[in-house]
């Protein structure tokens, strides 16, 4: 008789290759130097800059896919920008716009010295096209019907324009592994903000305090908004430290990704967090782990609800505390505003102040500056209407089922054992849907770029890289 086969991702591990400072990690290296350069450079030095942007333009014109990671990195520090001329630009935004610049004259010039071998620089293609387009002419179309065109202008650049130019971009660069780079910039850059959050817990500093708990929030403008982030984060790590080349250091991040998560005292983060480890580890063929998380998680959610109806628990830690009730009347009012907007919605960043003037209903008073509906579902259809809704459902849908293709391992790339990479934009995705239900979802700068990473991940891991 033979014991019970071993699980795939223990069976098939790749194996860590020797790490060596190779002209790919000193471009991404120089990438990063320079966006930092250019982004935290006081005022009055003007020089300093340009010499940061020229430091990043370099890195993409010499080596295109390791100076992606730059824009990655750039992600969690959005809040950190330059103004040029009129136009206010982002940490990711300068980092996009720059690699892609960089990137286009390595093409150019690509092209004039092989003319008969063509060039890497094509028009990408992907099974994403239609609902992408969708998702475009939703947004456009919302400009007819907001009341705020400034404010939808605005939030159209920074919230679909580029991220879908991101998206773009690595598909361009899918065969120089530009989004393997975007995610370890990413990732390193979570877990620095991990770090700080749990600093900034361990000696009382800064936070949020909100119902009876210190809420950490590291540089963020708000807990949540960190949750949300180190939320897409975690099941990339825990794949990694799972089925990854490099698995040590992926349980580091992951733990002290999921400790940060905590400190944040974040009712979806843990719901999302919960439902994006057992994501991973059903894909990794994990079904037993997977089983005992979900029976230790029901339990502990039903022993968490009986301590707060007997009100032993911190108000923050109680689901049942009177707060979540905020959240049952802006539902409603969302459901009233879209009776009133059922097809095209109400347009980008217009919810606010809609909900102010019209629609708050006297159980929701004590909130009243709410920007969303803390609904992906309502927040979708308000922000982008019928079409932006379900191009949106259609994506996810495309992106889930590329990942999960994939998943057990790389396409045709000869790679053994599970992808790691795949894996944890499955899990990705579904913290996105699950926290989504009760918290933002798309509609920030950093969550809406990782959206389209993941998106730009799943579908060049489900397909021959170009090499």
């Amino acid at each position: 008789m033979t014991g019970p086969k071993p699980e795939a991702s223990r069976e098939t591990a790749p194996r860590a290759q020797p790490w060596s400072f190779s002209a790919d990690w000193r471009a991404a290296t120089l990438a990063a130097l320079g966006l930092l350069l250019l982004t935290a450079s006081p005022p009055h030095r003007v020089d300093l800059p340009l010499y940061g942007a020229l430091a990043v333009a370099t890195a993409a014109a010499w080596r295109p896919g390791p100076a992606v990671a730059a824009i990655g990195a750039a992600l969690p520090f959005f809040g950190f920008g330059r103004d040029v001329g009129p136009v206010s630009f982002s940490a990711p935004g300068l980092a996009l716009v720059l690699v892609g610049l960089g990137a286009l004259s390595r093409a150019v010039w690509d092209r004039f010295r092989r003319p008969r071998r063509g060039t890497w620089l094509r028009a990408p293609t992907s099974p994403l096209d239609l609902p992408l387009a969708g998702f475009l002419v939703a947004a456009l179309v919302s400009l007819l019907v907001t009341e705020y065109p400034r404010l939808s202008v605005r939030e159209l650049r920074s919230l679909i324009l580029e991220p879908v130019l991101f998206f773009w971009l690595l598909r361009v660069l899918r065969g120089l592994d530009a989004d393997h780079w975007a995610v370890r910039g990413f990732l390193a850059s979570a877990v620095v903000a991990a770090l700080a959050a749990l600093l900034q817990s361990a000696l009382g500093l800064g936070g949020t305090e909100a119902e009876g708990v210190r809420r950490a929030q590291a540089w963020y403008p708000s807990p949540n908004h960190l949750a949300l982030m180190l939320g897409r984060a975690l099941p990339l790590l825990l794949a990694e430290s799972l089925a990854g080349g490099h698995r040590w250091l992926g349980r580091a991040g992951a733990l002290l990704t999921a400790a940060a998560m905590a400190v944040t005292f974040s009712l979806g983060a843990i719901l999302g967090g919960l439902a994006s480890t057992i994501a991973v580890l059903l894909a990794l063929g994990r079904r037993r782990g997977a089983l005992r998380l979900g029976s230790v998680a029901v339990a502990l959610l039903l022993g968490v609800a009986v301590l707060g109806l007997i009100g032993v628990l911190p108000e923050r830690l109680n689901p049942l505390r009177p707060s979540s009730g905020f959240r049952v009347e802006l539902w409603l009012s969302s459901l009233a505003m879209i009776r009133d907007h059922p097809l095209l919605g109400v347009g980008l960043d217009n919810f606010v102040y809609l909900y102010q003037q019209v629609y708050l209903r006297e159980g929701g008073a004590a909130e009243p500056n709410l920007s969303h509906p803390h609904n992906w579902v309502l927040h979708l259809w308000l922000q982008l209407g019928v079409l932006g809704l379900l191009s949106f459902v259609t994506l996810c849908w495309k992106i889930g089922r590329a990942a999960y293709g994939s998943a057990l391992g790389a396409a045709e790339g000869g790679d053994r054992g599970p992808n790691w990479l795949a894996v944890g934009v499955l899990g990705a995705l579904v913290a996105t849907l699950v926290h989504g239900l009760i918290d933002n979802s798309y509609f920030l700068p950093d969550l809406a770029a990782l959206f389209w990473l993941g998106a730009a991940v799943a579908f060049r891991q489900s397909e021959p890289a170009r090499r």
